[in-house]
């Protein structure tokens, strides 16, 4: 189905608007702030920076703005949104067959929280507790935690009969007055009760509200805005308020390629502003910062931008014939994904409508469609999903002890990037990283998997807590084309062991008597495959073990020097000043949660700390 379907009165194709610049108006001048992305932090740190009027400030986009359905309709998340994401695919991955995966960067104004899956749930305290671990004062659940209100916003559901008749759950107090409005849809289909029954009666722990207690099976909201029943991307909630501003511009179709440096003294570099490139023709001009240079363009594209500046592993840079500037072996390194399995079992005697009617009845949709335009609710208000399960490694498996004790047999190195044999900080980094999950995987205080709770037979599971790391490089013939992607998924065995015991704990889910109704078949990858070699590589086989939740991160992170860090805790990039980054790639571990609400408290605590300086 494609988003031709829907005839709702909104623009068709990716336009500019009145308010944006020109590449024209904005080529050679100079702004206090100069942000590079125009995505989900980028927009965030642009209307909160220029809230100070004698500010000025410019946020450059690769992409375009797009009101079309499949980026604004909730149900439009299904819909193919390739066109609003870059072309791009990994290098072939050494551990899953030597297949190569696309990379899913969004390419459009509001980034990410424009092609995402909606979910607007948030890790628990130990996940950010663990940045502070790793030498970031303030960044831990205490330093995060009104950042989380100040950006968010909930409304319930809207009718009592569903709240009645699914047991919709929830707490608004968890919740602040912020710009992403998000809520719960009342309609749910109607199969994810008896799912639902099913983890009650496994005595997994159910929250009444994720946004404040995330370990245990619940509901989650979906960022939308019930006033139009539109998804609450970043452009709608920090964009448009904001784009009156005459202080505040956004030039979009517009790529940077370069960051511009000058010197303070003999060593210290200074950002003074960037290098761009028009999507239009291809003309190139230089825009300057005041203030700061401020990066914001996402997991896979900040680091990239450093290396292009020269900033990143020598040999990369020598490799690519780009002029050495600083030589920071970190950049790059340290990237992390959730990778996933896409377990599915086949249902018989399933409830009327579920997922898939869509795909199978030409008559439902168009009766969901003709009720969206009329009234604003039924199916198109709901998006991919309303409910996970986020489990310990204990709750997964009575085995976790003793799988977990194999992480103190390892070489480290031997499960590492080849790069961290030659950097000492990035081993000590890792080797902290790792004592934290250590304790996260024996612990009751975070989630080590995610199982997203469908009313149909898809169960996929997420691995949050990976050992293993990525990298990403320059494509050293083609250093301005896509960089060299590569997560390494279970190169560490540790992470391919934790996979297994999740799919065994899911057939015994699904073999509890709250769901025999639906007579469920494994399909993927099969009842037959019993051991861990067997699992993993049918699971690799047919697909269904993937390197990416969309979720790219850590490549550029926040942690010191001697254990590998490229940022400070006040964001700055080491070695240089009035250059900072506000994005994924600053994350130093991965929470367990989707991404999107974390990175609005990220951004909102990363505008005060700019602001402050």
């Amino acid at each position: 189905m494609g988003s031709s379907e829907y005839r709702v009165a909104l623009p068709n194709q990716p336009h500019a608007r009145a308010e944006e610049s020109t590449f024209a108006a904005v080529k050679h001048k100079t702004y206090d702030y100069v942000i590079v992305g125009g995505g989900l932090t980028g927009l965030v740190v642009g209307n909160r920076l220029s809230e100070n009027k004698r500010k000025s400030v410019l946020v450059i986009e690769n992409g375009y703005i797009d009101d079309r359905p499949v980026a604004t309709i909730p149900y439009g998340v299904n819909l193919d949104s390739s066109d609003l994401r870059y072309p791009m695919m990994s290098a072939p991955e050494p551990f899953l067959h030597n297949t190569s995966y696309t990379v899913f960067a969004g390419n459009a104004v509001g980034g990410g929280s424009i092609v995402n899956g909606m979910l607007f749930d948030r890790g628990s305290n130990a996940d950010y507790d663990s940045w502070e671990k790793l030498g970031n004062p303030g960044w831990g659940w205490n330093g995060m935690a009104k950042y989380f209100k100040k950006s968010s916003h909930f409304t319930p559901p809207l009718d009592p009969a569903a709240v009645q008749e699914f047991g919709l759950t929830y707490d608004a107090s968890a919740y602040g007055n912020g710009p992403v409005q998000s809520h719960l849809t009342s309609f749910q289909y109607p199969d994810i009760k008896a799912i639902f029954a099913s983890y009650r009666a496994e005595d997994i722990p159910m929250p009444r509200e994720g946004f404040s207690d995330p370990i245990g099976a619940y509901w989650i909201p979906s960022d939308i805005n019930t006033k139009n029943w539109t998804r609450c991307s970043a452009r709608e909630a920090y964009y448009d308020p904001a784009s009156i501003r005459s202080n505040f511009k956004l030039l979009t179709g517009t790529r940077v390629n370069k960051i511009l440096f000058g010197s303070h003294g003999r060593k210290k570099l200074v950002a003074k502003g960037v290098q761009m490139v028009s999507r239009a023709d291809n003309s190139v001009a230089k825009v300057y910062a005041r203030n700061e240079v401020i990066l914001a363009a996402g997991g896979i594209f900040t680091p990239q931008l450093l290396m292009l500046s020269g900033i990143g592993p020598k040999d990369i840079l020598t490799a690519a014939k780009i002029p050495v500037k600083q030589d920071t072996p970190a950049v790059g390194a340290n990237f992390q994904d959730h990778p996933q399995n896409a377990m599915s079992f086949t249902l018989t005697n399933t409830s009327f409508p579920d997922p898939g009617t869509f795909r199978a009845n030409a008559t439902f949709t168009a009766e969901a469609k003709a009720q969206f335009d009329k009234d604003r609710t039924g199916p198109y208000t709901f998006a991919r999903g309303s409910a996970a399960a986020f489990l310990t490694f204990k709750q997964y498996s009575a085995n976790y002890r003793r799988i977990t004790a194999k992480i103190f047999q390892q070489d480290p190195l031997k499960y590492l990037p080849e790069r961290y044999s030659r950097e000492k900080s990035l081993l000590a980094g890792f080797m902290k990283q790792r004592e934290i999950l250590i304790g996260h995987f024996l612990g009751n205080q975070a989630a080590i998997g995610e199982g997203l709770i469908h009313a149909w037979g898809r169960s996929t599971l997420a691995l949050q807590k990976p050992l293993s790391r990525g990298t990403l490089t320059l494509n050293t013939t083609n250093p301005e084309g896509f960089p060299v992607v590569l997560w390494n998924t279970i190169m560490n065995p540790f992470d391919a062991d934790v996979f297994c015991e999740m799919v065994r704990w899911n057939r015994v889910h699904w073999a509890r008597k709250e769901l025999s109704q639906f007579h469920p078949i494994e399909a993927f990858p099969g009842a037959q495959y019993k051991t861990n070699e067997e699992i993993i590589e049918q699971s690799i086989t047919s697909g269904i073990l993937t390197p990416t939740f969309a979720h790219t991160s850590g490549g550029a992170s926040m942690m010191p020097r001697k254990l590998g860090g490229v940022v400070d805790s006040d964001l700055l990039v080491y070695g240089v000043e009035k250059l900072s980054i506000v994005d994924a790639s600053i994350l130093p571990l991965i929470p367990s949660t989707h991404l999107q609400a974390t990175m609005y408290a990220v951004a909102e605590k990363a505008a005060d700390i700019i602001k402050g300086r």
